[in-house]
C-alpha cells in the first residue's frame, strides 16, 4: 500500500523553499534519515522532467543532501546525474541548510565529490563541483588535488559568468583577474599538467587574444609569483616527456612555450630536453631549439651535443636534420673533432639530399684531419649513397661504392602448385563444427564448399543425426547463407517459410545486399538450389564441389559423380551442373570417360571437355578520351570492356528446366549463368558491374578465368586506393593470380590499384600477387607500369603508396621487376605538374634502378633532370638520369 506523502515531500513538490528549509531545520538526524525513502521516490518521479531542473529539483537536491546524515550518502545524492543543471541551490534559505551542517560533514562531502572523474560532456562546471567548492570554502578546507577536480576547476574558472557560491571572484573575460584572487590557484594551477586538461588549454572560449588564454595566463601567474614557477616549468617538461596524442601535446607545449624557460630552467630540465629529441616532431623541434640556446650560451657539454646529433640526424624530418647540421657547423668552429664525429652520423641518412648537405658540412671542416678521426669518417662514409662516391673520395680519400655496383638478379617464388581440397566431412559432428567456423568467418571458399557438401551428403545419409548435431550451432532468427541451409535440415527454419522464401525471388534469404549481381548472383542461386534439395529433393552429393582449393574440379571426378546420379536415377540441379562445368579443368584433348555416360548431362560434359570449356579471353581497354554522361572519368581514367560470350559458348551450359529457383521452366541457360557470363558494362566505376561484396568465394566460381574475375573486381579495388579507402579487397589478388586463364588488361589494372592501396597489408598482398604472376611468366611488367601510370595521372593512386610498394617488391627479391614497373610509371609522374609525393617515388625509382642495373634514357626523366630546379624532385631526377646514362 502506498505510503502517504510527508509534509516535506509536499513542500518540495510545491517548490516552497522557505517551507522546505523550515521543515528540514526542525528535523532530528533520525527524522531526516526517515525522509530519505520518500525523497528517492520523488526523485524517480521527477527524473527526466522539466520540474527536476526547476524549483522542485532545486529543493529536492538540497533537502536530500542534508537528510543524508552520512557524508557518503550525501555525496552520492549530490553527484547524481538527475541534478545536473540545477542552479539555485546556493540561494537563501536553501543555501543556509548546507552552511548549517557541521564542518566535518561539509569537508567529507566536498572531498568525496572532488574524487569524481571530471571527463564530462557538459560545457560548464557540474552542479556537483559547484557544491563541492562551496563546502570546501565553508569548512575552510584546502582544495583537493584530484585530476577530476582540477579539470572542473579550470572549466569553472574559464566560464565568464558570475561564480555561483563564490561571488567575490570577478566575472568576465579577464581570466587572470579571476585566478589571481582565487585562493585555489596556487595549489591547482601547477596541476594542469597532471590532469586531462588539454582540451581546455586553448580557451576560455571568450578569450580574444593569446594573452587571455590559459597558456599566457599561467605564464603571467608564474612571472608574478602567484604560483611556483620552478614547479610549473618542471611539471610542464615532465608532461611533455610522458607523451600522448598530437592534439593534447600541442596544448601542453603551448604552456611551456608561453613560460619561456630561462637558461637556468632549461639546464635544470636538461634530461627532459634530451628525452624529447626522440618525441613527436613539434616536441623534438622545441627541445632542439632549447639545446641550441644553451650551447650558444656555453652551458652545454660536449656529450649532450653528441647525443643530440646522434638522435636528430637519424630522424626523417628534413627541418630537424638541417637545423642540426647548421648547429654542428657552428660547433665545428670551436670543436672540429666533436662536430665531425657527430656529422658523420648523418652519412647513412635515407634521404640522398640530406646526405649531400652532410658532406658539405664535412668539406668545410675536414682539412687537416688525420689519424683516428679520419679513419672513423672513412668508415662512416661507406654508408653513403653511391651518388656521393666521387665527393666522398675527394674529401676523405676513400673509395665508396660506385654506380657500377653488382646488379641484383630477380629471385621469384616457385610457381603455385595445385592444392587438393581436404577430404569431405566425415560425420554430422564435423559438419556442425565446420559450420560454426564458417558462420563466424569471412567468406573462406574452402570452408564454404566443405559445409555445403557436408550438409547435402549427411542429409542424404542420416538427416536426423545431422539435425541433432546442427541444433546447438544455430542461433534463432539468424538466417543467412549457410545458416538457412542448416535451418532447413534441422527444422529450425519452418519448411513452409523456407519453401515460400525459395519460390519467391524477392523473399529469398540469399538475395541480400551481400549476394546479388553477376558472381554473387550465381552463388546465391546455387545456395537457393541447394536449399531446395535439402527441403524435399535430396541428392547424395553435389556435382560442383571443387577438388582443388582454388575452386577447380577434376573432370574424372565429375564423370564419377554424374555416373552415381545416373545409377540412382537423379537429375542434376541446373545451377549445380552449370557451376561444375565452369569449374572443370578442360584440356581439350580428352573427355575423361564422359562418353560412357548415358544422361543428357553426361553428353553435355563430354562436349564441354572436347571443346575445351568456356573460351578464355582478355579484356580490352576503352580508348582514352571516351566518355559517357554521368561517369567520373577524372576519378578512374581507364575502364575494362569485357565482350560478351556468344550463344554457341553459352549453349554448352544449357540445361533443361526443373522448376528450381533461378531457372526458366522451358529450359536453356540458367539466368544467373547468363548474367555472370554476359557482357559487362563498357563503363563502370565502383559497383556498377558487380553490386555484391567480393570475397574468396568469388574466385572459386571461375577458377580458370582470372580475367573475367578481374573485370568484376576492378571497382572494389579502386575503392581500396581511393580518398576514402576500404580495407581488404586487395587481399583477393594473390588468389586471382593463382587462377587460370590469360592475365590481360583487367588483371594488370587490378594489380595497379592494389599497388596503390591505402593500407600496407593490402599493398603487401598486391606485391605477392605480382610475384606469383611473374613466377608463372604471366606478368607483363611494362603493361603493369603503364596502367599504374595512367591511374597515377588520373589521381586514382598516390605516389607515396606506390613508392612504398615498389620498394617492398624490390626487397622481396625482384628489383628488376620493380624497376620495369616504375619505368612505365615515371612518364605519367613527370608529365605536367608532378603530384605531391612525386619526389619520394623518384627516390624509390633511383634505388630500384641502381639495384637492377638499369640502362637506357627515359625522356621524361632527362627533362626533369635538365630543368635546372633545386627541388628534391629535380635532384633525384639528376641522379636517376646519371644512372640510366651509364655505359
Amino acid at each position: 500500500m502506498k505510503q502517504p506523502e510527508t509534509d516535506l515531500v509536499a513542500a518540495i513538490r510545491r517548490a516552497d523553499f522557505d517551507e522546505v528549509a523550515r521543515l528540514v531545520g526542525g528535523l532530528t538526524p533520525q527524522q531526516r534519515r526517515a525522509e530519505v525513502p520518500g525523497l528517492k521516490a520523488l526523485r524517480r518521479e521527477l527524473r527526466d522532467s522539466i520540474h527536476s531542473r526547476a524549483g522542485a529539483g532545486t529543493a529536492l537536491l538540497v533537502a536530500g543532501a542534508v537528510c543524508h546524515t552520512a557524508p557518503s550518502g550525501a555525496a552520492e545524492w549530490i553527484g547524481s546525474g538527475d541534478f545536473e543543471g540545477v542552479e539555485r541551490w546556493h540561494r537563501p534559505p536553501l543555501g543556509g541548510l548546507l552552511d548549517g551542517q557541521d564542518t566535518g560533514w561539509q569537508r567529507e562531502v566536498a572531498l568525496r565529490l572532488a574524487r569524481r572523474p571530471g571527463d564530462r560532456e557538459s560545457w560548464g562546471p557540474s552542479t556537483a563541483y559547484r557544491i563541492a567548492e562551496h563546502l570546501l570554502r565553508a569548512s575552510d578546507t584546502p582544495p583537493p588535488t584530484d585530476p577530476g577536480f582540477v579539470v572542473e576547476w579550470m572549466t569553472d574558472r574559464g566560464d565568464p559568468r558570475p561564480r555561483h557560491g563564490e561571488p567575490r571572484l570577478p566575472p568576465g573575460i579577464d581570466l587572470f583577474a579571476r585566478l589571481v584572487q582565487d585562493s585555489f590557484t596556487p595549489v591547482l594551477a601547477p596541476l594542469v599538467f597532471d590532469a586531462d586538461t588539454a582540451g581546455l588549454l586553448s580557451g576560455p572560449w571568450v578569450a580574444k587574444e593569446d594573452a587571455q588564454r590559459w597558456p599566457g595566463v599561467l605564464a603571467r601567474l608564474a612571472d608574478e609569483q602567484v604560483v611556483d614557477r620552478e614547479e610549473l616549468v618542471a611539471r610542464g617538461f615532465a608532461r611533455l616527456v610522458r607523451g600522448g596524442g598530437a592534439g593534447e601535446l600541442r596544448g601542453y607545449l603551448a604552456v611551456v612555450r608561453a613560460l619561456a624557460p630561462s637558461e637556468d630552467e632549461l639546464l635544470a630540465n636538461l634530461r627532459a630536453l634530451t628525452a624529447l629529441l626522440d618525441a613527436a616532431s613539434p616536441l623534438a623541434g622545441y627541445a632542439q631549439d632549447c639545446l641550441i640556446t644553451l650551447d650558444r650560451a656555453g652551458r652545454l657539454d660536449d656529450a649532450t651535443v653528441a647525443e643530440a646529433a646522434e638522435v636528430l640526424l637519424a630522424r626523417p624530418e628534413k627541418k630537424l636534420v638541417r637545423t642540426q647540421l647548421a648547429w654542428l657547423d657552428r660547433v665545428a668552429a670551436r670543436a672540429p673533432e666533436l662536430a665531425l664525429r657527430a656529422v658523420a652520423r648523418g652519412y647513412g641518412h635515407p634521404d640522398r639530399q640530406l646526405q649531400g648537405q652532410v658532406l658539405k658540412v664535412t668539406g668545410r671542416h675536414v682539412a687537416g684531419v688525420r689519424g683516428r678521426l679520419l679513419v672513423e669518417l672513412r668508415a662512416a662514409a661507406l654508408s653513403l649513397d653511391p651518388a656521393h662516391a666521387e665527393t666522398a673520395a675527394q674529401l676523405l680519400g676513400i673509395h665508396v661504392e660506385s654506380e657500377e655496383a653488382v646488379e641484383e638478379q630477380d629471385r621469384l617464388p616457385e610457381p603455385p602448385r595445385p592444392v587438393a581440397m581436404p577430404a569431405p566431412l566425415g560425420s554430422p559432428a564435423e559438419v556442425a563444427e565446420e559450420l560454426a567456423a564458417a558462420l563466424a568467418g569471412d567468406g573462406d571458399s574452402v570452408a564454404f564448399e566443405r559445409v555445403l557438401d557436408g550438409l547435402v551428403r549427411h542429409a542424404w545419409q542420416d538427416r536426423e543425426a545431422l539435425a541433432v548435431a546442427l541444433a546447438p550451432v544455430l542461433v534463432a532468427d539468424e538466417w543467412r547463407t549457410l545458416g538457412v541451409l542448416a535451418g532447413a535440415v534441422t527444422g529450425a527454419l519452418p519448411k513452409q517459410r523456407a519453401w515460400r522464401s525459395l519460390t519467391t525471388p524477392k523473399a529469398s534469404p540469399f538475395r541480400t545486399w551481400e549476394l546479388r549481381g553477376g558472381v554473387g548472383g550465381l552463388i546465391a542461386a546455387r545456395l537457393e538450389e541447394t536449399a531446395w534439395r535439402l527441403t524435399g529433393d535430396p541428392v547424395p552429393l553435389l556435382l560442383s564441389t571443387p577438388t582443388r582449393r582454388n575452386g577447380a574440379l577434376d573432370p574424372g571426378e565429375l564423370v564419377a559423380r554424374l555416373r552415381r546420379y545416373e545409377e540412382l536415377g537423379l537429375e542434376p540441379g541446373p545451377i549445380d551442373l552449370a557451376q561444375a562445368l565452369l569449374r572443370t579443368i578442360p584440356d581439350g584433348t580428352s573427355d575423361a570417360g564422359a562418353d560412357g555416360l548415358a544422361s543428357p548431362a553426361g553428353a553435355r560434359l563430354a562436349a564441354w571437355l572436347r571443346a575445351g570449356g568456356l573460351p578464355r579471353q582478355a579484356a580490352m581497354p576503352i580508348p582514352a578520351g571516351t566518355a559517357r554522361p554521368g561517369v567520373r572519368m577524372t576519378e578512374y581514367r581507364r575502364f575494362c570492356d569485357q565482350p560478351g560470350l556468344g550463344d554457341g559458348e553459352l549453349s554448352m551450359l544449357g540445361v533443361p528446366g526443373s522448376g528450381a529457383p533461378g531457372v526458366r521452366p522451358e529450359g536453356g541457360v540458367p539466368d544467373p549463368v547468363r548474367a555472370l557470363l554476359g557482357p559487362t558494362e563498357r563503363f563502370h566505376r565502383c559497383s556498377e558491374v558487380e553490386h555484391s561484396m567480393p570475397d574468396a568465394r568469388w574466385l572459386a566460381v571461375l577458377p580458370h578465368h582470372r580475367e573475367e574475375l578481374a573485370v568484376r573486381l576492378i571497382g572494389q579495388l579502386a575503392d581500396s586506393a581511393g580518398s576514402s579507402p576500404v580495407r581488404g579487397y586487395p587481399q583477393l589478388l594473390p588468389l586471382l593470380a593463382e587462377a587460370g586463364g590469360p592475365a590481360g588488361f583487367a588483371v594488370h589494372q587490378a594489380l595497379a590499384y592494389g599497388l596503390g592501396a591505402a593500407f600496407p597489408e593490402d599493398r603487401t598482398a598486391a606485391v605477392d600477387a605480382v610475384l606469383l604472376l611473374a613466377a608463372q611468366s604471366a606478368l607483363d611488367a611494362t603493361l603493369l607500369g603503364h596502367e599504374t601510370g595512367e591511374l597515377l595521372r588520373a589521381g586514382a593512386v598516390k605516389p607515396n603508396r606506390l613508392a612504398a610498394t615498389c620498394t617492398e617488391l624490390a626487397d622481396a627479391g625482384a628489383p628488376r621487376l620493380a624497376w620495369t614497373v616504375l619505368a612505365g610509371v615515371l612518364p605519367a609522374l613527370l608529365d605536367g605538374r608532378p603530384p605531391a609525393g612525386a619526389a619520394g617515388l623518384l627516390t624509390a625509382a633511383v634505388e630500384c634502378a641502381r639495384r637492377a642495373g638499369a640502362r637506357g634514357e627515359i625522356p621524361a626523366v632527362t627533362a626533369a633532370a635538365t630543368s635546372g630546379g633545386r627541388s628534391k624532385l629535380a635532384a633525384e631526377a639528376r641522379v636517376l638520369a646519371g644512372l640510366l646514362e651509364r655505359a
